[in-house]
C-alpha cells in the first residue's frame, strides 16, 4: 500500500537517500514566516534597495574625497575608509545573508563558510574601531589645540591597526566556521561548531561584545561629552564679551570658527547616534542569543526576528552619506557636482535626444535639492564649511537556528573657489 509519509531510517549508520526539506519542517512545526514566498518577496525588495543605496552613497562620499583635495583631511580620510567598509557590508552582508536565511543552507562552498563570517565580524569591529578614531581626532583638535594634531600620515597607519585589530578580534570565527551536514535535513549547513564546551561560544560573543560596543563606545562619548563642554563654554564666553568685541573682523572670524566646529561636532555625533541606533539590536540580538535569552516570542521566529535586526543594521551603510548631505555643505557642493558630471557625461554620450533630456532635467532637479538644502542651512557661501586644518576636524546553528554574526557598521573645508565652485554653481543655474 503505497503512503506519503517521508520515513527516514538508518541502517548500518548510513541514511536513506530521502531527507527532510527543513523549509517545510520549520513551517510544520514552527510557523516560520520566512519560509513564505511572500515574505521573501517583501525583503528581497528591502535588500535590493539597501545594498543599491548603501553602494552608490558610500561610492559618491569616496569619490568626491577623491576629487577634491580640499576634502582630504584627516578625519574625512577616516570617513572614506568607514564607507569602504560600508561597501563590503553591503556587498557580502546585503546579499550572502538573506540568501541563507531564506533558503537555510549554505550554497556558497567550504571555503567562503570560514571567510564571510571572518569579513562581516572584521567590518563591524573596523567601523566601532573608526568612529573611536574619528573622535578621538577631534578630541585632541579641540581640547588640546596646542599640541601638534593628527597627521594625514598618522591616520593611514592609525587604519592600517584598526583593520589588524578587527580582523584578530574576529579570526575565531574563521577557525570555528564549518560546513557540515545534519541528520535528517537536506542540504549542508555553515555553522560554528565549539565542540562539546558550548559555553566557550558565550565567552567569547561577550568578549567581542565588550571589545566591539563596550569599550569603544565610552571612549567616544566622553570624547564628545568633553567637546561638547568646550564647545559650550566657549560660545559662552564669546557672548558674554559683550557686542562691542565682536564687531571687528578677527572676532567675526574667531565666532564663524567656533560655529564651525559645533556644527561639525554635531555631524559626527549624529553618525554614532545612527550606527549605535542601527546595530544595537542586531548585537542584542546575537548576545541574548548565545546565552539562550531571548524572549520566547522572539524564540519562536529566530530567522524572521534575526532577518529584520539585520535589515535595521544594514540601513545604517545609507544614512552615513544623507548625513553628510544635510550636515555638510562642503559634501552637498561635491556631491551635486558629480552629479552634474554625470549628467553631463550621460549627454555627451547620447546626444540631444529625448532620454539625455529627460536625464538632464533629473540630474538638474536633484542638484537643485542639493542646493535647497544649502539654502535651508543658512549660507550658500561656503561659509559653514568645515577647517581645513591638517587633521582636519546567519547561518543555521546546531539547535538549527541561523547565528547571525555580522558586521556592518561616517564633513570638510571649503571647496577650491576657482575650480568646484564655479563649476558646480554653473551646473546647478
Amino acid at each position: 500500500m503505497a503512503t506519503t509519509t517521508v520515513k527516514i531510517e538508518i541502517v548500518d549508520d548510513e541514511k536513506d537517500l530521502e531527507c527532510i526539506d527543513i523549509k517545510a519542517f520549520l513551517w510544520n512545526e514552527h510557523s516560520d514566516y520566512t519560509s513564505l514566498p511572500s515574505t521573501m518577496s517583501v525583503f528581497a525588495v528591502i535588500y535590493t534597495l539597501i545594498v543599491t543605496l548603501g553602494v552608490l552613497g558610500n561610492t559618491l562620499v569616496i569619490l568626491s574625497v577623491i576629487k577634491h583635495r580640499s576634502l582630504q583631511s584627516v578625519r574625512n580620510i577616516f570617513i572614506v575608509s568607514l564607507s569602504c567598509s560600508d561597501i563590503v557590508v553591503c556587498i557580502v552582508s546585503g546579499t550572502i545573508t538573506p540568501i541563507t536565511a531564506f533558503t537555510k543552507v549554505w550554497v556558497f562552498g567550504a571555503a567562503l563558510c570560514k571567510l564571510v563570517p571572518l569579513i562581516q565580524g572584521a567590518s563591524l569591529c573596523f567601523s566601532t574601531l573608526t568612529l573611536t578614531a574619528i573622535s578621538i581626532d577631534r578630541f585632541i583638535l579641540i581640547i588640546y589645540p596646542t599640541q601638534r594634531s593628527i597627521q594625514k600620515r598618522h591616520a593611514s597607519q592609525m587604519i592600517a591597526l584598526n583593520c589588524t585589530i578587527a580582523t584578530s578580534i574576529s579570526l575565531p570565527m574563521f577557525f570555528k566556521q564549518n560546513l557540515t551536514p545534519y541528520d535528517r535535513f537536506c542540504g549542508e549547513f555553515c555553522a560554528e561548531d565549539w565542540g562539546t564546551d558550548q559555553s566557550s561560544r558565550s565567552v567569547y560573543g561577550t568578549i567581542v561584545f565588550i571589545l566591539q560596543f563596550v569599550v569603544p563606545f565610552f571612549i567616544i562619548t566622553f570624547c564628545y561629552l568633553m567637546i561638547s563642554l568646550r564647545l559650550g563654554r566657549g560660545m559662552l564666553i564669546k557672548r558674554s564679551s559683550g557686542e562691542q568685541k565682536l564687531n571687528g573682523p578677527q572676532s567675526e572670524q574667531r565666532r564663524q570658527a567656533l560655529k564651525r566646529r559645533l556644527r561639525t561636532n554635531r555631524m559626527l555625533m549624529a553618525m554614532v547616534c545612527v550606527f549605535l541606533i542601527c546595530w544595537t539590536p542586531a548585537v542584542a540580538f546575537n548576545f541574548l542569543r548565545d546565552y539562550q535569552w531571548l524572549p520566547e516570542m522572539i524564540a519562536k521566529q529566530e530567522y524572521l526576528s534575526g532577518v529584520v535586526t539585520h535589515c535595521i543594521s544594514m540601513s545604517s551603510t545609507i544614512w552615513n552619506p544623507i548625513l553628510y548631505a544635510l550636515l555638510n555643505e562642503q559634501f552637498r557642493l561635491a556631491f551635486a557636482e558629480l552629479l552634474a558630471s554625470c549628467r553631463r557625461a550621460y549627454t555627451d554620450a547620447q546626444g540631444e535626444t529625448l532620454p539625455s533630456r529627460l536625464s538632464a532635467r533629473c540630474s538638474r532637479i536633484v542638484s537643485n535639492a542639493f542646493l535647497d538644502l544649502a539654502i535651508v542651512s543658512g549660507n550658500t557661501r561656503g561659509t559653514n564649511g568645515v577647517n581645513n586644518s591638517s587633521s582636519g576636524e546567519g547561518v543555521p546553528s546546531r539547535n538549527g537556528s541561523i547565528k547571525w554574526r555580522y558586521s556592518t557598521v561616517s564633513a570638510s573645508s571649503k571647496l577650491e573657489v576657482g575650480g568646484t565652485n564655479k563649476a558646480c554653481s554653473s551646473s546647478l543655474l
